[in-house]
């Protein structure tokens, strides 16, 4: 019987070139570059014909070689269950370096394209711009850099309710979010994320008591919103005398579009809807007026291609301010929400049917159209 050769510290300490095999531990070999550095190698096929399996450990002696053989024997393993531990890496990388972050941005990636829900339903632009807003704020800056397996539930409810302390309708629509946002990471639609626990599954139980609104505008005050409105720019001014003629909402109105508009109707289609059914809103002389644009969108932003979507909120801020100025008192703030809610509480003042009015729609005389 041949005895193998000994492999031993003196047997490395005179390589002088080229590589030395291990004789005790398949795939392990030493290798002298032309730096003079002795470095640590393992190669090896994974099963018969396959792809071959080559890694470094590092130099000799940093790792000595019980630490060397140790490292080869945790490859064979794999190797020879027929497992490419390159796989395994990736994964262990991958899992590394999936912050909730990370993983955020691969499912508004899902939600942009539709995937993210079980109905496969792409959401409204607000919606999409609404749940951005809210990481980024509300989010964020707790968990944003967190590994998304390590976070606890504990840690979201603290989140949410620390939140509640200042803003508890704002709370509630976090918590909202957040048990979608980890409900699909760990569904089979979030496999790429791939989160084996949802640490969410449990904090719709976590409501805070909300007020409904219920805010309308009265006369007077429509009368100091439309003087205040005029020191406004002119697309500021058609956007949010439309928010009132018409009564629909933000989102509907500001991702309008010019091709929208024919024959004097106004078509809304499903995907922008609240309720995913076109809708048809018949505008007179003032109302077309106001909706006419030059390009693609009805309110198109100053800088980019796309529909104005910033500085509504600031807008009516500063209008707000002037009300209060002519009312010589405070003006309870308002939202685009409001306007909706002040043409449904004078629709009986203005003789417009029940079965009209409770269609949440305006009259087809026409909006805009003389009283």
């Amino acid at each position: 019987m041949t005895r193998k050769p000994l492999f031993t510290p003196s047997m490395i300490d005179a390589l002088t070139g080229g590589a030395l095999k291990d004789p005790l531990t398949p795939g392990l070999s030493i290798e002298l570059l032309s730096s003079g550095k002795k470095v640590w190698r393992y190669a090896r096929r994974i099963s018969a014909g396959g792809a071959l399996l080559r890694r470094s450990l590092g130099n000799y002696p940093a790792f000595n070689i019980p630490e060397a053989r140790a490292w080869a024997c945790a490859l064979n393993q794999q190797v020879e269950a027929g497992v490419d531990p390159r796989h395994a890496e990736q994964e262990e990388r991958r899992r590394a370096t999936m912050t909730v972050s990370r993983a955020h941005a691969i499912y508004m990636e899902a939600v942009q394209q539709g995937r993210a829900s079980r109905a496969k339903r792409r959401n409204k632009p607000r919606t999409i711009s609404d749940k951005k807003t809210m990481f980024q704020r509300d989010i964020e800056p707790s968990l944003g850099s967190k590994i998304i397996y390590d976070v606890s539930e504990t840690e979201l409810i603290s989140l949410v309710e620390r939140k509640g302390k200042t803003a508890p309708v704002r709370a509630n629509r976090v918590a909202a979010e957040l048990k979608v946002f980890f409900g699909w990471a760990a569904s089979l639609r979030g496999r790429e994320v791939g989160l084996e626990h949802d640490p969410a599954r449990r904090l719709g139980d976590l409501r805070f008591v909300e007020t409904p609104r219920s805010r309308k505008l009265g006369l007077d005050e429509l009368e100091w919103f439309l003087r205040g409105l005029a020191e406004e720019r002119r697309d500021i001014r058609r956007g949010m005398l439309l928010w009132l003629l018409t009564a629909t909402r933000f989102s509907e109105l500001v991702w309008a579009k010019s091709s929208e508009l024919e024959g004097g109707v106004w078509t809304i289609p499903a995907e922008r809807s609240k309720n995913h059914q076109a809708h048809r809103i018949a505008l007179g002389p003032w109302g077309q007026a106001l909706f006419r644009s030059e390009g693609e969108w009805v309110f198109p932003a100053d800088k980019v291609e796309g529909p104005r979507t910033q500085g509504w909120y600031e807008a009516r801020d500063r209008i707000l301010q002037r009300m209060s100025k002519i009312a010589g008192k405070p003006v309870a703030r308002f939202t685009p929400h409001d306007f909706r809610r002040t043409a449904r509480s004078n629709t009986k003042r203005l003789n417009v049917d029940y079965e009209t009015a409770e269609a949440d729609r305006v009259p087809l005389r026409g909006v805009g159209s003389p009283a």
